[in-house]
């Protein structure tokens, strides 16, 4: 097998247990609350892109105008969004975050990733160094 196989499958294989571990973890974290599936993304890509208008939540989860707007009243009664309206144009509203809604946010990246900070205890200091290194390489390498 080529050096670039050997690759693909390490890669598949890593990105399969990491994809899958995190999603139980995410998953096992959103039944423990009242926040849906829809509305986690929501709220994530509201972390991720700060203010947003209805119309943008909407392209982007491409769902209709009165689907998001429920979406976000039912956020708005959960204390998780606020809207606020926009300087430059007083009919536009933005969608923000909460407290409460960053809070959830940055709560749900945590249970997320709980699992990756368990680690296994048959690697070596080295192990990690290495792979940590060969890790900030590939990260570096797709950014680009």
């Amino acid at each position: 097998m080529s050096s670039q196989e050997n690759f693909i499958v390490a890669m598949e294989n890593w990105t399969n247990v990491y994809l899958y571990r995190s999603l139980v973890e995410y998953f096992g974290f959103l039944k423990s609350t009242d926040v849906s599936m829809k509305q986690a993304y929501v709220l994530t890509h509201i972390y991720h892109n700060g203010p947003s208008k209805i119309s943008e939540i909407c392209e982007h989860m491409t769902v209709s105008v009165p689907a998001a707007s429920q979406m976000i009243d039912r956020l708005k009664k959960q204390n998780l969004v606020e809207r606020i309206a926009d300087p430059g144009d007083r009919r536009v509203r933005h969608v923000i975050l909460s407290e409460q809604g960053e809070s959830f946010v940055k709560q749900s990246i945590a249970a997320r990733k709980n699992w990756v900070e368990a680690i296994p205890p048959e690697l070596s200091e080295q192990q990690l160094d290495q792979i940590a290194a060969a890790l900030q390489m590939l990260s570096t390498a797709y950014r680009a």
